[in-house]
């Protein structure tokens, strides 16, 4: 943190603070100011008034800041105010084994971003920013080139960029060459500088640099990006400082690839060490992420190992690696030519992969920290005890405190001349300061925990380090403990918990000592809070256990020393409140406080914690889930998440949740599809089992108390092989339900030629848009040159799966006789076959046909979304059964007009409206040509740009209300 050499002189002065609070909201930077402010919520001096007034200043800086909140780490998306954002349901499974205490109605959310996974960033940008905020962007590129002549190369290129915002050029040309200076695009200026990128003073330059931009892309050798590449990676790290964008070779293999798909080389960034797989110094940085981490190592002599180290120093500081696809990486250096640079590279980079042999380095692999007051009495004997471990690479780093006695004396005379100890000296913070302090000493991959009055036992860093070797998905494991007296002699066992569950460690601590965590995880946390006495390490591993997954080595690898003057014992009457308020603040960071709080039902057993849901908060589980890959329930629940528990669950789930002592007192169980019903089932006769069962288990809900709504999707599932038996199942679940949902009225009819509908269980609620579900920044003429589509061309999309029932055959029959009058007319079917529509159609396609075809046989990922709906001039699709088109949302969510056969839900969103064209699905295909040529001869006449302004306007007004009343009806 910028501030913290500031508070380290008045650790404890909250002024000192506070001032920090203001000058930051000054400089526009009130993430900074918030996570100091939060960190003030519980000091002892600070009154809540006073808190308040700093509060209400920071939330009009935000009101009237031009990006919102940013999102660096897990619990930021998380715990997003206001319910921003909406991260993936958490789900509900029947006969989870729980812990005694903890409620069974709760369940815990997904870990956000273990490991490399970006996508909450992504979610979050896309949510909040599906836009852009890219005409703002200072982005600066910093070149060096490898031969004479790449320079000039490299500029002709970068002034191709398609870049809306402020692009600033440094060339470290290196020695020999005149400076020039120059400007550069409509706003920028370009500077050739005569040094080298690893000079010394180039490092000057480059903090700079940073200083006075928002995003940095280093660029290095012969590197040739598509024209869009740099408003893709400004739009990326528009919400985040912690979004590293190496360049990745694109390879273009997959059909109808671009440079846009979320999986370009991302499984090379999966890796245990993604910094390994940088590219030579060919990455784009967040210029905060800069500042933070510092520039290049000038000790490098080749940028290959140079960028290498850097990636590492960010990859510890808790960032996440997205590849951008690059069209060529080439003339980097390769690791053998520099043996010196591979060296010192090991030296500063620990990781078993480089880092073969045990032994001394630069940066250890483990750093075990010590935060140290009053601690003379024991200090050696717990240092001495890490340093007799059987393994050399590691330290110890010591925060003294403010120590009255004498800790610092020791320190000097006992270890003044051991390069593996050092220490810091500050004024008296409290453990928590101390504890951040000591940490941020270390550069290592591991970070060990021990206390100044304890010792490890032998083997207890090598048990440690080689499991988070073996296990990656892995931040934090931890072995256990046996208690110590005053003069070394074993007692007992410590209390231990033998595997480790989040839901356990939610009600208390289970993370025994001694603990090893990693770097990187640790960064992806607020730290230790400063503003209680006590309870600073549960806070903390509460929060690391937020960012990955734990595991607990059931041997005993610690000595707690035992004497009456521990933090726990010395301050057991702050115990208990501080339990509390560690518990709400993780509610808060996981996004539950709004509905649930910490419940102690036993005045005389205060320390027997579990959770409950708010007074009249009721309860609903969907099923089934479809959120991870279709925003649509996302969407649908949005609103009524801020005040009712919403999670996925199955019936067999619901059940249980119903049948508690403690539960909600409102529990629904809301349906959607039936398909899943019959997944994975061949014959009617396990088909009708099947629903039978499913039927039972509903009709036991509905008896029971419970609360039955189904959404109809479909009269019918699509491909069902049980058409019969599904429509008996619906005509039962419509007579036991409490709501029959449907979002359209004029579906109604269309839903009753299947089965009775009971007009006073009916309900309407329309289906909403999908604007801010999917990027959105790049324009038309953009997109169009992103696909190789000529501006001229008349293009009609269909984007979705193709499967039988939706009708493509017909679509590509009916394109072949639009081609005819239109040889400018192009037809795009992007999105995964099932089956080949092209095969199907007679007489075959000509080649000439064929060529005006271009398949996109795969999924797209959702940056790729706006680039075939941005392209195209009308989105078609040509449904044999349709109820509710989430497509036709979809394509009008990004601008695009759309044609559409008129049934219900279809001809009351687009009547009156000027933004697709209807066609009649009874006269087939000649009626489907009909349309496409209606539109496409709208376009002629000059009103394409109006009805893709039509096609938006109608989106926006098709907003999606509050769910609520529609499931309490």
């Amino acid at each position: 943190m910028i501030f913290a050499e500031q508070f380290k002189d008045q650790p404890r002065n909250a002024w000192t603070r506070f001032r920090a609070v203001l000058e930051l909201i000054g400089k526009g930077d009130t993430d900074l100011a918030e996570r100091i402010l939060e960190g003030l919520s519980y000091h002892p001096r600070v009154k809540p008034e006073v808190l308040e007034i700093y509060a209400g200043h920071l939330r009009r800086a935000q009101s009237a800041a031009p990006v919102p909140r940013k999102v660096n780490m897990p619990a930021d998306y998380l715990g997003y105010p206001d319910n921003r954002l909406h991260p993936p349901f958490r789900r509900l499974e029947a006969g989870r084994d729980l812990p005694k205490l903890f409620p069974a109605h709760l369940a815990l959310p997904a870990w956000p971003g273990p490991r490399n996974d970006f996508s909450f960033i992504d979610d979050a940008t896309t949510t909040l920013l599906p836009e852009g905020n890219v005409a703002a962007t200072r982005l600066h590129v910093v070149y060096a080139p490898v031969k004479p002549g790449d320079s000039d190369t490299m500029l002709d290129r970068l002034a191709q960029q398609d870049f809306p915002g402020r692009l600033d050029v440094t060339v470290f040309a290196g020695k020999g060459v005149s400076p020039a200076q120059r400007g550069f695009g409509d706003t920028g200026t370009c500077r050739v500088l005569a040094a080298d990128i690893l000079d010394p003073d180039s490092q000057t330059e480059l903090r700079a640099i940073a200083d006075a931009a928002d995003l940095v892309l280093f660029l290095n050798g012969d590197v040739i990006l598509d024209d869009l590449a740099l408003w893709r990676m400004a739009w990326r790290t528009g919400m985040t400082d912690m979004l590293v964008q190496p360049l990745a070779q694109f390879t273009g293999t997959e059909s109808m690839a671009t440079h846009f798909s979320g999986e370009v080389n991302a499984g090379t960034f999966n890796s245990r060490f993604p910094f390994r797989e940088v590219a030579g110094l060919n990455m784009a940085v967040p210029a905060g992420l800069l500042r933070k981490t510092g520039p290049l190592d000038s000790r490098f002599e080749d940028s290959l190992h140079a960028a290498r180290e850097l990636a590492f120093r960010m990859y510890n500081a808790g960032s996440y690696f997205a590849p951008q696809a690059a069209e060529r990486i080439a003339g980097i250096a390769e690791p053998r030519d520099h043996p010196a640079d591979a060296q010192l590279y090991r030296s500063l980079c620990p990781n078993d992969w480089d880092r073969k042999e045990d032994g001394t380095y630069e940066v250890p692999k483990v750093s075990v920290y010590i935060p140290a007051y009053n601690a003379s009495r024991y200090i050696e004997r717990a240092i001495d005890s890490v340093l007799a471990q059987d393994i050399r690479d590691l330290d110890v780093c010591i925060a003294n405190d403010g120590s009255r006695d004498d800790t610092l004396a020791v320190l000097e005379r006992c270890y003044g001349n051991e390069p593996r100890v050092r220490w810091v000296d500050n004024p008296n913070g409290g453990i928590g300061f101390a504890s951040n302090q000591a940490v941020r000493m270390s550069n290592s991959l591991y970070i060990g925990q021990l206390d100044s009055d304890d010792t490890l036992k032998p083997g207890a860093v090598r048990a440690m380090t080689e499991y988070l070797d073996a296990h990656s998905e892995v931040v934090c494991c931890y072995g256990s403990a046996e208690r110590i007296d005053d003069d070394g002699r074993y007692i007992k066992n410590e209390y231990s918990w033998p595997v480790f569950s989040r839901e356990k460690m939610m009600i208390t601590s289970i993370t025994h000592h001694f603990r090893m965590f990693r770097r990187n995880a640790w960064e992806r946390t607020p730290g230790f809070r400063e503003d209680i006495v006590n309870a600073v390490d549960y806070d903390i591993f509460l929060k690391l256990s937020e960012t990955g997954a734990f595991h607990h080595i059931d041997e005993v690898y610690y000595q707690r020393r035992w004497h009456g003057r521990n933090t726990s014992s010395m301050n057991e009457r702050h115990q208990t409140s501080n339990t509390y308020r560690v518990q709400r603040e993780a509610l808060k960071r996981l996004g539950l406080d709004a509905l649930w709080d910490v419940d102690a039902p036993d005045p005389t057993e205060p320390r027997n914690v579990t959770y409950r849901l708010h007074d009249g908060a009721g309860m609903v589980l969907f099923w089934p889930d479809y959120s991870y890959s279709n925003p649509y329930q996302k969407r649908l629940y949005r609103k009524m998440r801020r005040h009712t528990e919403v999670v996925g669950g199955d019936i067999d789930a619901a059940l249980e949740v119903l049948r508690q002592a403690t539960g909600p007192a409102n529990v629904t169980f809301h349906l959607h599809w039936l398909n899943f019903i019959f997944a994975g089932i061949t014959d009617k006769v396990t088909a009708r089992q099947a629903a039978r069962s499913f039927a039972a288990k509903l009709g036991a809900f509905v008896a029971e108390g419970g609360r039955l709504a189904w959404t109809i999707h479909n009269t019918v599932s699509h491909d069902t092989a049980f058409p019969d038996i599904e429509a008996e199942l619906s005509a039962r679940i419509a007579r036991s339900a409490h709501v029959v949902h449907l979002h359209s009225e004029a579906s109604k009819a269309e839903v009753e030629k299947h089965f009775a509908l009971p007009a006073d269980k009916l309900r309407i609620s329309a289906h909403g848009n999908y604007i801010g579900c999917y990027p959105n920044y790049i324009t038309p003429d953009a997109a169009r040159r992103a696909l190789n589509i000529a501006p001229d061309d008349d293009v009609i999309l269909f984007a979705g799966q193709v499967r039988p029932y939706k009708g493509v055959e017909q679509l590509v029959a009916a394109f072949r006789t639009v081609l005819k009058t239109r040889p400018n007319a192009l037809l795009i079917l992007a999105g995964q076959q099932s089956f080949d529509p092209l095969s199907a159609i007679t007489p075959a396609l000509t080649e000439a046909e064929r060529a005006r075809i271009r398949v996109a046989d795969r999924f797209l990922g959702n940056h790729e979304l706006q680039l075939f709906f941005n392209a195209a001039d009308a989105a078609v699709y040509p449904y044999r059964r349709i109820l509710t088109s989430g497509s036709m949302l979809l394509a009008l969510s990004f601008g695009t007009p759309v044609v559409l056969p008129a049934v219900g839900q279809t001809r009351e969103v687009l009547a009156g409206r000027d933004a697709g064209v209807l066609y009649d699905p009874d006269e087939g295909e000649a009626a489907l040509t009909r349309a496409v040529e209606a539109l496409l001869s709208r376009k002629d006449s000059g009103e394409g740009d109006a009805m893709k302004r039509a096609a938006r306007l109608l989106a926006e007004d098709y907003d999606w209300p509050d769910f609520s009343p529609v499931l309490e009806a």
